[in-house]
């Protein structure tokens, strides 16, 4: 108003005044001045307004509030306070605080403490509100991803309102829709700062809280540029930022969006695109950028991520064992139209692997939103290796290729093929990793055609089953490994079990220390459940003696290759000679044969073994601290040494060893000689025993083999002796020997014995072995044999000396015995001292009676001091000796006496096989007397022959006496006298005796009975004659005869009778008992001329009329024997032989 009234004053005053100029003219000067006085004052009040914040008053904020609200549609802007600046440039600036954007119903959706924007002032000027630049704070963002994978946008905290989340895509055409309004085609800059952001992810059920964010939006035509950054709000010991960038065109769907962070959890990376779903088992920070484009229809192109994975750990759930690694880096592209993953670069480095791989992979089931698996194929370069650090240096392989898939929920990772290469060597892998609520599940399987054991070792951790790498190591000495098994499975809670196997070849290995090496081996090892086991099909061990052992089949086998001092196995199987398995026997740490102080060469042939050997592993391995359990068969074996002087020789021998016992059983030959038994040794630390048990042959090549000193013939047959040998270090064995002569024949013909070989009898001997052996005790029974006794050897093992202090044959002989050595092939000499020999059951002859009869060996010396020899029952000699060769049968003189009293001598001679006798006495009377065939007689000559009759035991016999005999006190005598009613005679008789001067008999000797032939006495007195019977063993008698009286006289008729007969002469009989006959005379025969005497008489007995060849003691070198002698002549031939003497 005051403007206007100054406007009208002004043009009325000129009206006015039009003639005044002077007063015109000063007040114009007045008016330019004021002008430019307010001008000046204007620029000073707008200089001094620049910068300043001035509040609105309510008519603007009004107006302000009705412009922004008519531009963005959907929402309603309230704010409490608003201020203008006026920027340099005079560009003003709204400022508006406590700021709230509400929907369309009036509720609350964002708040926000601080806008500020820069508006055109001109529009301004014209009453527009044209923003060119917006400042936010304090916004906050809501997304949220459904399980379909849709991400909706709001503004405000989520759950606060009630609105419904806006897709990007729709938030970006509501953002091109606003931004190509007129009001806002001046805008170029949005920034917003102090932005919370929330974002809730449903398909992994997590959510993440940024704040202090920043936006900034700039606009350059149509092209739109937006770059943000975050730091997310976490649990854990470090930060995570983020960084946002995208660029676009209005009105065009082409875009390209930009997202690179730091420190990121992988989990939370993996949740956020198919493309990274691979990162969900990882447990490690992440920083990267991912780029991505969409075309102008709104499809998503590739999308680019680079990566760099901090030092973590591949962990699918927390009770999996971490699998830790320092980096991860990766490069590569998705492309979402083909699921497909190209890795431009995928490296690790941990210090279990560093390696780098290049490759491809394919997302599987994407197209329901996130993928089942992934198949992923990957070639690596040089690969350097230490899992578990359990190398201490990494190991550096070639290369690898990898077929892998992966499925994500739950993790398994599925290993198709696995190909490294090392030295020009490819191993190949396959299996399955699979986290378990319990932990990792493993399997893995492996394969390698060769590999040199070198490499091997190198690959095999020392601390991966050590005790299996070190013995390995430290055993084996060269090897071509060929079809390499490899083999891992591991459980959840529970230790990984490992399978290596492999074939080797040229194989060289000491598997016990100071053994012999195994050469040129070829065979399978294995390694499973912690048990190791090597099987060689062929292979060979050179013995220091003997030449190779062929091992093919043999076995070493380690059954827990975790434990120290680990127990171990040999399964042994084994081919050489007899040498070079003894050889290996007596290697430290066994040396039994050292220790039994025998040489490795002690036999010849060929042995197979198979047993098993327990032992340990140690550094230095005892004898006690290895098992035995060993058997075979040794063959054509043949030893000059274990039978000192002998062959041992044998088709096939049983070996073993076990329980600390070395035993040989079978059947062979000592020589010539069969055997088969069983020898047990103690080889235990400290035991100094042996024993062998078995049989050996009786037979006479026993006897020639051991040089016994039996002449031939003297064991016939063969049969078995059953044996038992102990042993004692350092003393000779003990031997007990028994058998039951079955199918042997014995023949002893000194004393007239023998043994069929069908008969059976007893044989027990026992004694030492030494030099010479001794046998301390003998036994012998059989065929009426029993005898006790001790044998002594000489040096060279032929007899020395045999003494029995009883010998007992039948009932014939009972005496002690000794047998004297006499060298090889002489029949040792025969010894008596004392006891009995009755002739009545045997002569000596020696031809056995027991075994045959023919000679077949000559005897040696018999020397005899019997205490008694019965010849027969009432005759016995006493004090009786001799000395008598045997080598052609009984041949020698004798002495002793008759019952004890007449002494006599006598001379024994070979006759037809037996013996022949001869006595002779001084005293016939006496011998007469003391062999009781009279009660009194005195003076003559006797001489008797006896000479072997038919059949065993009998003896055909002639006696002779000659000289002034007298016969008296004899009780037949008498009686026949008295029937005869001779006074005379029977005077004679009672006083000096009936004189004889010659007495003749024959007879027959047997053990039944004695057959007098022919009989005569002649005397001057009286002629006698008898022949008859006599029974020893009932005393009876029947005898007949003829007594002529007056014989000197009536002996005239002796011509034409018997001699002793006269012409005249009385038939008599004695029957009955010796002692008292029944005498019976026939008096008329005293009529009867004596050449018809036999016809009152009974025919006398005959003379045998044959009879065997008489041996004659004069053979000539050929050994012919002389013409049997005619019946009769027996007694007669061998008194001629005893006159040519």
């Amino acid at each position: 108003m005051r403007g206007e009234r100054a406007t009208s004053g002004f043009m009325s005053d000129t009206a006015q005044t039009k003639p005044r100029g002077k007063r015109l003219k000063r007040f114009g000067l007045w008016s330019v001045a004021l002008v430019l006085a307010v001008c000046l004052g204007l620029s000073v009040a707008a200089v001094s307004m620049l910068g300043t914040r001035l509040s609105a008053p309510d008519w603007v904020r009004d107006r302000v509030t009705r412009e922004i609200n008519a531009a963005v549609e959907g929402v309603s802007l309230h704010f409490g306070d608003m201020a203008v600046v006026m920027e340099e440039g005079w560009v003003p600036r709204l400022s508006l605080r406590d700021v709230t954007v509400r929907d369309t119903t009036g509720l609350p959706i964002a708040n926000l403490s601080d806008v500020q924007g820069t508006v055109d002032l001109k529009a301004l000027l014209q009453g527009q509100l044209h923003p060119s630049t917006v400042r936010l704070s304090g916004a906050q963002l809501s997304f949220r991803r459904t399980d379909a994978g849709e991400v909706g946008v709001t503004l405000g905290e989520v759950g606060t309102s009630e609105q419904q989340p806006v897709t990007v895509a729709a938030m970006a055409e509501r953002l091109d829709v606003v931004l190509n309004r007129p009001a806002f085609r001046s805008l170029t800059t949005i920034e917003a700062t102090n932005v919370s952001l929330r974002y809730e992810d449903e398909r992994t059920e997590r959510a993440w809280t940024a704040d202090g964010g920043r936006l900034d939006v700039t606009r350059e035509g149509d092209d739109i540029r937006l770059r943000g950054d975050f730091a997310l709000i976490g649990a854990r010991d470090y930060a995570t930022t983020l960084a946002l960038n995208y660029t676009g065109r209005l009105g065009s769907a082409a875009s390209e969006v930009g997202l690179s962070f730091e420190d990121m959890p992988a989990r939370d990376v993996a949740g956020q695109s198919p493309a990274l779903a691979w990162l969900y088992a990882i447990d490690a920070p992440i920083s990267g950028a991912l780029r991505a484009s969409v075309d102008d229809t709104g499809k998503l192109g590739p999308l680019n991520a680079t990566l760099q994975i901090g030092q973590g750990a591949v962990r699918p759930n927390e009770a999996t064992e971490p699998i830790a690694f320092d980096s991860v880096r990766s490069y590569f592209t998705y492309d979402p139209s083909e699921d497909r993953i190209v890795f431009n670069e995928l490296s690790i480095d941990s210090k279990w692997v560093k390696t780098s791989a290049t490759g491809h992979a394919y997302l599987v089931g994407v197209e329901k939103g996130w993928p089942r698996e992934i198949l992923l194929q990957v070639n690596l370069s040089e690969v350097v290796a230490n899992p578990m650090d359990l190398y201490a240096e990494a190991v550096t392989l070639q290369g690898a290729r990898m077929d892998m898939r992966l499925k994500l929920n739950p993790f398994a990772l599925t290993l198709g093929e696995l190909s490294l290469s090392d030295q020009d060597e490819v191993l190949r892998l396959s299996g399955e990793a699979r986290a378990e609520p319990e932990g990792w599940d493993v399997t893995l399987n492996g394969h390698m055609e060769r590999i040199d054991p070198d490499r091997l070792l190198q690959l095999w951790p020392e601390r991966l089953q050590d005790k299996t790498r070190d013995w390995i190591t430290e055993n084996v000495r060269a090897a071509d490994l060929r079809n390499i098994q490899l083999a891992l499975r591991s459980l959840p809670k529970r230790s990984p079990d490992l399978f290596l196997g492999f074939d080797f070849e040229k194989f060289s290995t000491q598997f016990i220390k100071n053994f012999p090496v195994i050469e040129d081996a070829h065979g399978h090892a294995s390694l499973m459940d912690n048990r190791f086991v090597v099987s060689a099909l062929g292979g060979h061990v050179t013995a220091p003696q003997g030449g190779r052992v062929d091992i093919s089949g043999t076995s070493f086998d380690i059954p827990d290759v975790t434990i120290k001092r680990t127990p171990a196995q040999v399964n042994l199987r084994t081919r050489s000679t007899i040498t070079a398995a003894l050889s290996l026997l007596d290697e430290p740490p066994l040396e039994f044969l050292t220790k039994a102080g025998r040489e490795v060469t002690l036999a010849d042939g060929m042995a197979e073994l198979q047993g098993v050997l327990d032992l340990r592993l140690l550094k230095k391995l005892s004898v006690e601290d290895v098992e035995f359990d060993i058997a075979g068969t040794l063959r054509d074996v043949r030893s000059e040494v274990l039978v000192p002087g002998r062959v041992l020789s044998s088709a096939a021998l049983d070996v073993a060893l076990a329980d600390d016992v070395l035993t040989v059983a079978g059947a062979g030959r000592i020589g010539q000689v069969p055997f088969d038994g069983r020898f047990e040794t103690d080889i235990s630390p400290g035991a100094n025993t042996s024993t062998v048990r078995g049989w050996i042959e009786l037979s006479e090549r026993f006897v020639e083999e051991f040089g016994i000193g039996l002449p031939p013939g003297s064991v016939s047959g063969a049969g078995r002796a059953d044996m038992e040998i102990d042993f004692e270090k350092g003393a000779p064995g003990v031997f007990r020997l028994s058998s039951t002569l079955a199918g042997v024949g014995l023949r002893v013909p000194q004393l007239d014995w023998a043994l069929s070989q069908g008969a059976t009898g007893r044989l027990e001997a026992s004694g030492r072995l030494g030099e010479p052996p001794s046998i301390d005790r003998l036994e012998i029974s059989g065929a009426g044999l029993t005898a006790r006794g001790a044998v002594t050897l000489r040096d060279n093992g032929q007899l020395n000396r045999a003494t029995f202090s009883q010998v007992q044959i039948g009932s014939w002989l009972k005496a002690p015995v000794e047998l004297v050595g006499r060298g090889a092939g002489a029949a040792p000499a025969l010894r008596v001292q004392g006891g009995s020999v009755d002739l009545r059951q045997t002569s000596l002859a020696g031809d056995g009676g027991g075994g045959g009869r023919q000679r077949t060996q000559r005897g040696g010396p018999v020397s005899l001091a019997l205490d008694r020899l019965q010849i027969s029952d009432g005759i016995a000699l006493t004090d009786f000796r001799a000395d008598l060769d045997m080598s052609q049968g009984a041949n020698g003189s004798f002495t002793g006496r008759i019952n004890g009293m007449s002494p006599i001598t006598g001379r024994v001679v070979p006759q037809n096989g037996r013996s022949a006798f001869r006595i002779q006495a001084k005293d016939a009377a006496g011998v007469l007397v003391s062999a009781g065939l009279v009660k009194g007689a005195r003076n003559g000559k006797l001489d008797v022959t006896l000479v072997p009759g038919k059949g065993p035991g009998i003896y055909e016999g002639r006696l002779t006496a000659k000289g002034s005999m007298r016969l008296k006190d004899a009780p037949s005598m008498a009686a026949l006298l008295n029937a005869l009613t001779v006074v005379g005679l029977l005077e004679q008789l009672g006083g000096d005796g009936i004189h004889f001067e010659s007495l003749e008999a024959r007879f027959q000797l047997s053990p039944q009975r004695v057959t007098l032939y022919s009989s005569s006495a002649v005397g001057a007195a009286m002629g006698i004659t008898m022949d008859g019977y006599y029974y020893p063993e009932s005393g009876q008698m029947d005898m007949q005869g003829v007594i002529s009286p007056v014989y000197l006289v009536n002996a005239v008729g002796s011509l034409f009778t018997r001699r002793g007969e006269g012409l005249f002469g009385f038939n008599y009989t004695l029957k009955g008992p010796a002692r008292s006959p029944r005498v019976s005379v026939n008096p008329l025969s005293a009529f009867t001329p004596g050449m018809f005497r036999e016809l009152f008489r009974r025919p006398a007995p005959e003379l045998p009329q044959s009879r065997q060849p008489a041996q004659s003691t004069q053979q000539g070198a050929e050994g012919s024997q002389s013409q049997p002698p005619q019946s009769g002549s027996r007694v007669r031939d061998f008194n001629n032989r005893e006159a040519g003497r």
